[in-house]
């Protein structure tokens, strides 16, 4: 069955050092959309695989993606040598200057000097365990999809038996509103022309009866409605065929409110819930 584009997603991870934490939403979306918000030097090493584990679970949806990473320890980020080296610099500097700073400036510069000496990097571990998390909370995501799913195929199902069975009164009707629009039109020219025009009259009432005909868009538009079911059974992304399906059921059911307006009632009716489905198509995937 089909799945839903909107839905959330969570993952809580915890280890020895930190907690990793993902939340997953995602929205509808012609195409992919990933956007990744989080700590800016972790994901400068790891939001390009973030990126192909969401690309990898799915195929259409806007998604955006919060990490958060949460330290049981401070985390010492300076490197002491680097420290050293960086007051080393800055004692030289305040000696050039003449300046006398007090030990906690001191190591408040040396500190930030040392900060630009260190490379942040993130462990093939960390990397492996974010990822592991990214995959998780998407497939809580995907479950969740999946049930949002199911809700918009029963209500999708509902609307084409409307549209189904409307469809049969007009095919049921037809031929008895054509004959009668034949009759109409062959007694209208006898009653202008008289019953010479007889046979005038037959060939008028027989172009009249060809260009309401609606055998084709009938047999065109139960297909379309055999092909929509069948896309509802399927277990893949269908979400663009359907929406092409949308707008080739609408064609067939315009043509026919255009050729027959006597059924003008049970031909609105059909495109009213077709545009219902259309609407609730836009979510799936």
């Amino acid at each position: 069955m089909p799945y839903s584009m909107t839905g959330f997603g969570y993952t809580v991870k915890s280890y020895d050092e930190y907690q990793i934490e993902v939340r997953i939403k995602s929205l509808n979306n012609k195409g992919i959309d990933i956007s990744v918000k989080g700590p800016r030097d972790i994901l400068f090493f790891i939001d390009l695989d973030i990126r192909n584990t969401v690309k990898s679970i799915f195929e259409r949806g806007s998604f955006q993606i919060y990490l958060n990473i949460k330290y049981y320890q401070p985390k010492i980020l300076l490197n002491i040598d680097n420290l050293k080296k960086a007051l080393e610099s800055v004692n030289m500097m305040m000696d050039q200057l003449g300046l006398k700073p007090t030990d906690d400036k001191k190591y408040e510069i040396s500190s930030a000097l040392a900060s630009e000496y260190e490379e942040e990097t993130v462990d093939e571990t960390m990397k492996s365990r974010i990822v592991q998390a990214v995959k998780e909370a998407c497939l809580s995501l995907k479950e969740e999809r999946k049930k949002e799913g199911e809700k918009l195929i029963k209500d999708i199902e509902g609307r084409l038996e409307i549209i189904e069975n409307n469809l049969s009164i007009v095919e049921k009707e037809k031929d008895e509103i054509i004959q009668k629009a034949k009759q109409r039109i062959t007694e209208k020219v006898k009653e202008l022309f008289g019953e010479e025009y007889s046979e005038r009259a037959f060939i008028e009432a027989t172009l009249l009866a060809d260009k309401m005909d609606i055998t084709e868009e009938i047999v065109r538009l139960r297909s379309h409605l055999q092909r929509f079911r069948e896309l509802i059974r399927q277990n893949k992304p269908v979400g663009r065929k359907m929406d092409f399906l949308c707008q080739e059921m609408h064609r067939e059911i315009n043509t026919m409110g255009n050729k027959m307006p006597d059924f003008s009632p049970y031909t609105v009716e059909m495109k009213a819930q077709l545009e219902k489905i259309r609407q609730q198509v836009q979510n799936i995937e």
